[in-house]
């Protein structure tokens, strides 16, 4: 497992983005991320709720909905999320410090 890969869970189909650090490896889930696609979500925050392309389909981040998910739940890798890193902590900064710095928190995106 590693921060910010992409993997497919074994129940429901569902993708998630794991946020733990990579020194934590040796417990026995990750904290992760559901992402959904755009068109089945009604509303998200630009800054809590950054966009991703997968596999040609666009993704919100539901940063709020994370959880623990234990090992045995997670599946195969399907992408890396790496290079957006910096918007992935900073959509962690808005959960858990209430803002970003320098960015807006309060724009909507619409889903279509």
């Amino acid at each position: 497992m590693a921060r910010f890969q992409v993997y497919r869970l074994k129940q429901g189909n569902v993708l998630a983005v794991d946020l733990q650090a990579d020194m934590l490896s040796n417990l026995q889930s990750r904290v992760m991320a559901p992402l959904y696609r755009v068109q089945d979500i009604s509303w998200a925050m630009v800054r809590l709720n950054p966009r991703f392309d997968i596999a040609g389909d666009a993704y919100v981040m539901a940063t709020q909905r994370m959880a623990s998910v234990p090992l045995a739940d997670i599946g195969p890798a399907v992408d890396d999320l790496s290079p957006r890193g910096g918007d992935i902590t900073a959509a962690l900064d808005v959960l858990f410090q209430g803002f970003y710095a320098w960015l807006p928190i309060y724009s909507l995106i619409s889903p279509s």
